[in-house]
């Protein structure tokens, strides 16, 4: 008879393989290298990974293996994900290969988002938008079908709704954390409002017509553009991680991306393929502060990955709370708010003008990420997943202080509730930089003492929670008080 540590030892190691072999697809689809995504052979290589009886042997069970929880969530996800494949693929064919006619030609329909970005002219910008969103209003019956599977299975595991079962699986406290995000969206109401007011002024656009495209210029900034040359952010990167103690030039697992490709997503990521011995950093540029900043932000990733300790089982290295592996992206992203590093590794002497723009672009960042907590609550409550267009719509333009679209409804949308770890990881950053900044001052980033103790932290992969890492700092658990007084909520 196959016992506990049998069970777990051999989804262990299928985990890692069939981990690996997605993110490889992942990656070369979402980096323009390859037009499909075939998931389907690679989930009939692992047959028994998320057969139902698999399931069923983890999901009830209580162990205390360090490595259970982990390895259960893997595999209910998994066996959600198997049931949905087929349309997973379909959406991502129809991403790839879709286009947007615009300017006599014919745009593909993941580069609209740089182009919008880019578009100086306000009416412009929307018509661009507008034609976006007739493409992506095509594409919503394959992501209401694929929910549909998702919810049924969901269902037949026996949970009431999706959000009981990732809050259970993920321990995500999810009526805490929107209790806390609600709070801090009426605190900081008035104040996002009367900067919001000023700076679409600014871009010319009357606040009361403002729609979601204004804001993608707004915060495209490229008045800060001269500040932040494209030849200087790697070097950038290259001279903040030696400052840390990083061998980068000893780093032959990890691999840059940042080849101009039509086809690839224009939002940056990092794929861990093999976790530590090939990771992807993979960025489309854009142009300016916003590329500089998506770049730290997978710089982190990648440097957390590929700092993970060999030796522990893959539950550790590539699987438990994303929550700390985005709150280590946002430590290295957040140095683009310090003014002492702009000026020694960008050359940006008198930097008031930018820290007040992008402390306000984190505001909003918060703001969009709260109201998208609130509106996944609801949606994925009802068990209904065509009954909440106009809930999307209203709750962001409402929060945001942008006209959103009904279209965006699903696309706007990553499975397992995602948008929580994000906002659990802006906490635990918040945390985490307040320790450092306490033991080593502001410019830490340059304290060898500090890159050990980051890569002491690295090396547990996500071995902890957010929580149990922060108290290895000496910090309480997360407490998104620090977060919230920073951006004046």
């Amino acid at each position: 008879m196959t016992t506990e540590t049998d069970l777990l030892d051999r989804l262990d190691g299928e985990a890692e393989a069939f981990s690996s072999a997605t993110t490889r697809e992942y990656y070369l689809n979402r980096a323009g290298l390859k037009d499909d995504l075939a998931l389907a052979p690679i989930f009939e290589r692992h047959p028994d990974l998320f057969r139902r009886d698999t399931v069923d042997r983890v999901l009830p069970a209580e162990s205390d293996d360090a490595r259970w929880p982990n390895l259960r969530e893997f595999v209910v996800d998994g066996f959600l994900d198997q049931a949905a494949k087929e349309l997973t693929e379909e959406l991502a064919a129809r991403e790839t290969s879709d286009t947007v006619t615009w300017d006599g030609g014919e745009a593909p329909y993941r580069s609209v988002q740089p182009l919008v970005m880019n578009e100086p002219d306000a009416a412009r910008r929307h018509d661009l938008d507008e034609r976006r969103l007739e493409v992506t209003a095509a594409q919503n019956p394959l992501r209401e079908r694929r929910w549909d599977l998702l919810y049924a299975q969901t269902k037949e595991l026996g949970y009431e709704t999706y959000v009981a079962l990732c809050d259970e699986l993920g321990d995500l406290r999810l009526r805490w954390l929107a209790e806390q995000m609600e709070r801090f969206l009426w605190a900081s109401e008035k104040a996002y409002r009367e900067r919001l007011e000023r700076e679409l002024r600014g871009i010319d656009v009357d606040p009361a017509r403002a729609e979601r495209s204004d804001l993608l210029r707004l915060f495209r900034s490229p008045q800060f553009d001269a500040s932040f040359p494209r030849d200087r952010m790697l070097p950038a990167l290259e001279a903040t991680l030696v400052g840390l103690g990083v061998d980068v030039a000893a780093q032959a697992n990890v691999h840059l991306d940042t080849e101009e490709r039509p086809r690839k997503s224009p939002r940056a990521f990092c794929a861990p393929v093999a976790i530590p011995g090939e990771i992807y950093l993979v960025i489309s540029p854009h142009g300016g502060h916003d590329d500089y900043r998506a770049f730290f932000h997978e710089a982190g990733h990648v440097q957390h990955f590929a700092h993970v300790s060999a030796d522990q089982p893959f539950a550790f290295r590539g699987l438990g709370d994303n929550s700390v592996t985005e709150g280590f992206a946002f430590v290295l992203e957040h140095l683009m708010y310090n003014p002492a590093w702009l000026a020694e590794r960008v050359g940006l002497e008198d930097s008031e003008a930018y820290l007040s723009h992008v402390r306000f672009h984190k505001l909003y960042m918060l703001r969009r990420y709260a109201a998208k907590l609130l509106y996944e609550l609801d949606l994925h409550g009802s068990g209904n997943i065509r009954s909440w267009t106009k809930r999307y719509a209203d709750l962001l333009t409402a929060h945001l202080g942008a006209r959103h679209s009904p279209e965006d409804y699903l696309s706007d949308l990553d499975s397992g509730f995602y948008c929580a770890r994000y906002l659990r990881a802006w906490t635990f950053e918040a945390q985490v930089r307040a320790s450092f900044e306490r033991r080593w001052g502001e410019r830490w980033y340059a304290q060898p003492e500090a890159g050990a103790t980051l890569r002491d932290l690295w090396s547990l992969g996500q071995r902890d929670p957010a929580d149990a890492l922060l108290r290895r700092l000496d910090e309480p658990g997360l407490d998104v008080g620090p977060l919230v007084a920073e951006l004046g909520g």
